[in-house]
């Protein structure tokens, strides 16, 4: 039963925004960390009609501000179909398992998809990519 209380608890953690968290690269920018991170997405790599791979990545979403940060967490299974959908057809159209991902792509086609959904959201950090192949 505990097992199960400390699993329920990360979760729980997991869609809370992170306020104040900070690098130690001391870059510009908002810097007020209203970031609220994504579960891991994997999906598909298509050639043609044939499986090549799968796309994995890592999204932390970059809110405006407090409230746009609980808006965020409060939309996140929406806000996560849409990255799905995005990476999906980044993936289609993009990626191949055998090259490197282009990250900046990828991370900018991310941010005006969720942006167009969520307005709040000031962009979207990709924190880790893999192709891989099956």
């Amino acid at each position: 039963m505990k097992n199960k209380t400390i699993l329920l608890g990360g979760a729980l953690l997991a869609s809370i925004p992170m306020s104040g968290a900070t690098g130690a690269g001391g870059g510009g920018g908002s810097g007020d960390g209203n970031l609220v991170p994504m579960e891991t997405i994997a999906v598909p790599i298509v050639d043609g009609a044939k499986l090549q791979g799968t796309l994995h990545f890592r999204l932390v979403l970059e809110a405006s501000d407090g409230d746009a940060a609980i808006r965020v967490a409060r939309d996140m299974p929406g806000l996560r179909a849409e990255a799905l959908a995005a990476g999906a057809e980044f993936s289609r159209l993009r990626v191949s398992p055998f090259l490197a991902v282009d990250a900046r792509r990828l991370s900018a086609e991310m941010t005006d998809a969720l942006h167009a959904r969520e307005p709040g959201i000031s962009r979207v950090l990709l924190v880790e990519v893999a192709a891989r192949p099956n």
